[in-house]
């Protein structure tokens, strides 16, 4: 996923933070019934697991290009 000095456990537990806030926001804001629980919750947690993981990526590939530029690498 990333290339960033953090052990994986700690990169878990931020994406269970982010999930359940995703989540929480979407019950204040009606995004799912009460009987869609399970689902949402399925949802909010595939749905940051994607967006960090892209993020990371892109990241890292800028990161990566601007070292090249700079000859840093």
């Amino acid at each position: 996923m990333a290339e960033v000095p953090v052990p994986l456990q700690e990169l878990n537990k931020i994406t269970e933070s982010v999930a359940r806030l995703l989540l929480e926001d979407w019950a204040i804001n009606d995004r799912f019934k009460e009987d869609e629980l399970e689902q949402a919750t399925q949802n909010a947690v595939s749905d940051t697991v994607f967006v960090i993981g892209q993020f990371m990526e892109q990241f890292n590939a800028l990161v990566a290009e601007k070292a090249r530029e700079s000859k840093i690498i």
